[in-house]
């Protein structure tokens, strides 16, 4: 009941937050000024403020348009491609089983990526009422299309590839060190439970952040208000991103030219939607005056999720830190004409 509460309690919250922030929406408009210069803060202190012109390339959920989201596959088509490809970062999101194990997963539930309403005889199959040796049996990659008619769809017992199936951050991550004949990588890992079982996952993946050293090449993020105010309190020395709540009063302060240190910003970055996905007519982004009062505020803008070149060149000349899409090589290959 309480992590029912708990989710409820975000929503309502996320819904005073939109209420408040409707009267600017319809009454200033957001369509950017192009004659407005790109600023630059060359005595910024954030490591992901990124040079003008040279966005940070991050694989979304490791680059869930070329191979099945989320699974081994997935990163091993981004690490085998090296330094060629150009990704700078991969991003990934995880929930914790039933018995404890940090596994990748973006939906609540593993129904619309896998063969699991078929392998448990029931819908509504959620990562937090299954165990790690329950979920072997899915096969991660039977709804994936990519360019051609679901190749992987069908493959059952045996036959499922071991980089199709259920894995746990933590053998992603020493995966990726260890075959990325080093180049570091940076990571995006974002946080899906919702709840106390959100709490169980952040404190299983600051275990895995810090048993590897790599407190200096992690962000992790989440929507939920909540779950950002534990991370906050109970680990203060990782870097995170803006949860809803903080976002909007970005925009709010953003829009209303307001201090934003009056509030005390402590996360690293902000992830946010452009284009398709942040209902463009209604609201813009992705405009140099939101990017330069970040910048003055030594937050980095990351935008999600990113797949037209228009946009990722429209994000890149406006002084977007990092460009998060499906298609990796699509982007840099969008990043490269602006130069």
């Amino acid at each position: 009941m309480t992590s029912v509460f708990l989710f409820i309690k975000n929503i309502f919250h996320g819904a005073v937050a939109v209420v408040m922030l409707i009267p600017i929406l319809f009454t200033m408009g957001d369509a950017g000024n192009p004659d407005i210069p790109v600023e630059t803060y060359p005595e910024s202190t954030n490591p992901y403020i990124t040079e003008y012109l040279d966005p940070d390339i991050s694989a979304h959920r490791s680059g869930g348009g070329i191979a099945p989201q989320n699974t081994l596959m997935a990163f091993e088509n981004i690490v085998e491609q090296g330094e060629e490809l150009g990704v700078d970062t991969l991003e990934f999101d995880v929930q914790i089983t039933k018995d404890g194990e940090l596994v990748l997963l973006h939906n609540l539930t593993y129904d619309d990526t896998s063969n699991a309403v078929e392998a448990f005889g029931r819908k509504n199959n959620y990562v937090s009422s299954l165990t790690f040796e329950e979920v072997q049996v899915l096969n991660l990659g039977e709804n994936f299309k990519g360019s051609g008619d679901y190749p992987y769809r069908g493959l059952r017992g045996d036959d499922i590839p071991y980089n199709l199936r259920v894995v746990t951050c933590d053998s992603i991550i020493d995966y990726v060190e260890s075959n990325s004949k080093g180049k570091k990588y940076n990571y995006v890992i974002e946080i899906k439970s919702i709840g106390l079982n959100s709490y169980k996952a952040v404190d299983k993946l600051y275990s895995v952040i810090t048993e590897r050293n790599l407190q200096n090449r992690v962000i992790w993020s989440t929507f939920a208000p909540d779950t950002s105010a534990y991370m906050k309190a109970k680990y203060p020395g990782i870097s995170r991103t803006a949860d809803a709540i903080e976002a909007i009063q970005f925009y709010f302060y953003c829009r209303m030219g307001w201090n934003l240190q009056d509030v005390s910003p402590s996360y690293v970055a902000l992830q946010i939607p452009y284009g398709e996905n942040a209902l463009d007519n209604l609201i813009n982004l992705g405009t140099r005056e939101l990017l330069n009062y970040a910048h003055k505020n030594n937050i980095a803008v990351q935008y999600w999720t990113i797949n037209n070149e228009e946009d990722i060149i429209h994000l890149t000349k406006n002084g977007a830190d990092c460009i998060m899409t499906d298609y990796p090589q699509r982007a840099v290959e969008a990043v490269q004409s602006c130069r």
